[in-house]
């Protein structure tokens, strides 16, 4: 057997110190990451719940309107959302103008909201909602409340943080162009931005000012359709 020689005794001891400093290493990484994991699940809490109104269609001549809603929970604690309704700014029983709720079902079997509410939204996670109703087009001219040469439609949100603190949600995303004669002529977006979903807010018409860039560069601005009444 060969023998160790002076000149290698010390290049195994280093060798053999590389691997403990190694290993060493890798558990305080391991430790931090641990006790990280514990902060982000268990102590630090981030509630954050974005309401992104992505689509608004109304056939005016059949009454049909639709819109698509994403929720998404960029928070660490799940979500609840309890109530999801289009509405239309109108005068209400006691002749003021207020937010009408639009909850008439196009067929018995199509929900006006799926997946039904209530629902919950999952930390990191992403929902779509599909709103379908009818809007008798007749009837809404008669009960709309012109304003700046158009009327609008909204979107009445309610949910509920993981602490059981409640909010609600009623702002407009669709202007409807009127003409003289008070016929909806067409729809122009009224939103440019995602909602908060844990915040209580209440805003009446116009909505959002129209921004100076284009939808396409606009990445938070709903496609908005509405066609001619002509009956």
């Amino acid at each position: 057997m060969r023998a160790v020689s002076e000149t290698e005794q010390p290049r195994r001891w280093f060798n053999w110190r590389t691997w403990i400093d190694l290993g060493q290493s890798a558990t305080i990484v391991a430790l931090a990451l641990s006790l990280f994991s514990f902060y982000r699940s268990y102590v630090y809490v981030n509630q954050k719940l974005d309401v992104m109104v992505t689509e608004v269609s109304y056939g005016t001549n059949s009454g049909e309107l639709y819109m698509t809603v994403a929720l998404s929970n960029a928070g660490n604690r799940d979500a609840a959302v309890l109530r999801i309704e289009p509405t239309f700014w109108a005068r209400g029983a006691d002749k003021t103008a207020q937010w009408m709720a639009v909850v008439r079902q196009i067929s018995p079997d199509l929900p006006v909201v799926s997946p039904r509410v209530p629902m919950v939204v999952r930390s990191g996670g992403v929902e779509v909602l599909k709103i379908s109703t009818l809007l008798n087009a007749r009837e809404a001219e008669e009960q709309l409340v012109p304003f700046q040469d158009g009327a609008f439609l909204g979107l009445r949100v309610a949910t509920m943080a993981s602490d059981g603190n409640l909010y609600r949600i009623e702002r407009p995303v669709a202007r409807l162009s009127i003409d003289g004669s008070g016929r909806i002529m067409g729809a122009t977006p009224a939103i440019h931005k995602s909602m908060p979903g844990f915040a209580d807010l209440q805003q009446n018409p116009p909505g959002d000012e129209r921004p100076t860039n284009s939808v396409t560069q606009n990445k938070q601005t709903p496609f908005v359709w509405a066609e001619e009444h002509y009956q």
